[in-house]
């Protein structure tokens, strides 16, 4: 079985999110994709939404499609967890299957910078999703271990839609309705 494995702080999880997911089914033929959302990143001191408002946005979006899991595991560690590790947990999970990591050409461009990348990229390697008016950097050492998806992604980042939110815009257009309702219930992302 191919398995795709999107991580991230999905705070909350968006358009784009999903967008990646479905291209990698699509285009690269992938039997599963599971979403792992992170407790907090090592590239970060904190998220706005808790790990459960944010595994709960997740899971009503992705709950009825087939192809799509949550694996809970950074959750559950209460700790940061580098990608190397959780690539590790989830392949001893699928011994027999083949994994690799789907990324966003940002995160692409910046892989230099993550724990034991070298290792990451010759054992799962990386499926990269160009954005918007991010060149991807075809000089880096990482590249020719990668495949690239044609379709572009639409331009949305969490950030972004809790802006919005701040300023009291809508976000309708970056998130699932199920997304947009349970943050309104909720009152998240309003300080």
């Amino acid at each position: 079985m191919n398995i795709g494995v999107l991580g991230g702080s999905f705070d909350p999880v968006h358009n784009a999110h999903l967008q990646m997911a479905e291209t990698a089914l699509k285009e690269f033929h992938f039997d599963k994709i599971i979403f792992v959302p992170a407790y907090v990143p090592p590239h970060k001191f904190k998220l706005i939404a808790c790990e459960t408002d944010r595994y709960n946005m997740l899971l009503s979006v992705i709950k009825d499609i087939e192809q799509y899991e949550i694996d809970t595991y950074e959750i559950d560690s209460k700790k940061s967890v580098f990608s190397c590790e959780m690539l590790d947990y989830l392949q001893s999970k699928h011994k027999n299957d083949n994994i690799k990591m789907l990324i966003g050409a940002d995160s692409f461009n910046s892989v230099h910078l993550w724990k034991n990348t070298e290792y990451i990229v010759k054992k799962y390697g990386f499926v990269v999703f160009p954005r918007p008016n991010i060149k991807i950097d075809t000089e880096s050492p990482y590249y020719k271990y990668c495949l690239f998806s044609k379709t572009v992604m639409k331009d949305i980042s969490s950030t972004d839609i809790r802006n919005c939110l701040k300023n009291k815009k809508s976000i309708l257009k970056y998130v699932p309705k199920q997304v947009f309702e349970y943050i309104k219930k909720k009152n998240l992302y309003n300080e």
